[in-house]
């Protein structure tokens, strides 16, 4: 596999409070003479040091092309982004170490949090928990011990096929989950949208995370809602706010960051279900965006359009509507006449009036590993 696309080490957070113990390290013929290890400013500073050295080591020894932004100190001024800027969040780090101001043997764990944003879609389009640890009872330089830390945490990053698979494209590939979560599709709407709205509008929720607020929908009868991702981020559990003003705590069980969809599950088991249609838009016909535009003051808001296109973006599918849709409306349903959802609502241009994009429903349910029965 020929590697083109770079990454930049562009953000280094750490959440561990200055002052918190790091574990202990002792010294002494025996090691008898513990000390507690406090986090301090030079202890970070090194960490950072030590960390980038090896980021950098392990992209080139795997043949990750190197991006000569780094060298520039306007690098961007230059009008040449690397496709992706990574951002590293520390979590957890502790020692149970012995030895001198020069090596050490002993053990340590590390722990953090990978997140990579594209320059081109403008989003996180890989996340995940790294977990290192390394053990060495000989005694080794202390950089050369904590090298082999990062190392093995990095390693988890650079094995994920996911992560190395948007060095090929830009996207991780479809990957079918493990287990298919099956759901009942719903039924068509006999007398139409325009004269049963609300059998739709019950179905639809709003969504409220530390990101902000936005739209989901029940998919089958079990109690699960398709969102976005951008709606739901990283968090574990969401509020969701029903037409009927009731709320109840989600959980965001299953999550696909590059295609922008999320699945809730909820205690709440809806009497209907609603349609998923698996025929195709046609362009010109009409369709409704269902959702709560600026919060749950405007929830059950629906819109009427047509589809315009179907368009691909940066190799992703979308149907695109004159319907109006508004921040709030992402997660939300795009029906036909009869109810049956197409897609889903995933942003409006802002450089273009009028024109909303939407997920088609049938990637959504692929993408999230939902099965129709």
């Amino acid at each position: 596999m020929e590697i083109k696309k770079t990454a930049q080490l562009k953000v280094w957070k750490n959440n561990i409070e200055p002052g918190t113990s790091l574990g202990a390290f002792g010294s002494g013929l025996f090691c008898s003479d513990k000390e507690t290890i406090y986090l301090n400013k030079n202890i970070e500073q090194y960490n950072v040091v030590r960390f980038t050295k090896v980021y950098g080591e392990k992209l080139e020894a795997l043949g990750f092309p190197k991006y000569e932004g780094d060298e520039s100190a306007f690098a961007d001024k230059l009008g040449k982004e690397a496709d992706f800027k990574v951002g590293f969040t520390m979590l957890a780090l502790n020692y149970d170490s012995c030895g001198d101001n020069k090596e050490m043997s002993g053990k340590a764990s590390v722990k953090f949090k990978v997140e990579m944003f594209s320059t081109k879609s403008k989003k996180v389009v890989y996340s995940a928990t790294l977990n290192g640890s390394y053990a060495s009872e000989k005694k080794i330089k202390i950089e050369a011990f904590d090298d082999a830390l990062f190392s093995s945490a990095l390693d988890v990053m650079f094995s994920d096929p996911q992560y190395v698979e948007i060095f090929k494209d830009g996207e991780p590939a479809t990957s079918l989950l493990s287990e298919q979560i099956e759901v009942a599709n719903g039924s068509k709407i006999a007398e139409g949208i325009k004269k049963s709205a609300k059998d739709v509008l019950n179905l639809v929720a709003t969504v409220e995370s530390t990101l902000g607020t936005g739209s989901a929908f029940f998919i089958g009868n079990a109690g699960y809602l398709i969102s976005n991702y951008h709606v739901v981020g990283e968090a574990k559990f969401v509020k969701v706010k029903f037409a009927n003003g009731l709320s109840t705590v989600g959980e965001v069980v299953r999550r696909d960051a590059v295609r922008d969809v999320a699945l809730i599950k909820t205690a709440v088991e809806p009497a209907r279900s609603i349609a998923v249609r698996r025929s195709p838009a046609k362009i010109g016909e009409e369709v409704y965006a269902i959702g709560s535009p600026f919060g749950d003051q405007l929830s059950g808001t629906t819109t009427r359009g047509i589809v315009s296109a179907d368009r691909t973006i940066e190799n992703q599918r979308f149907i695109q509507s004159d319907v109006s849709i508004n921040p709030g409306n992402s997660g939300g349903p795009l029906v036909d006449n009869s109810g049956e959802a197409l897609a889903i609502a995933v942003l409006s241009r802002k450089d273009a009036a009028g024109i909303g994009m939407f997920i088609p429903i049938v990637e959504a349910l692929e993408k999230l590993g939902l099965t129709l029965k």
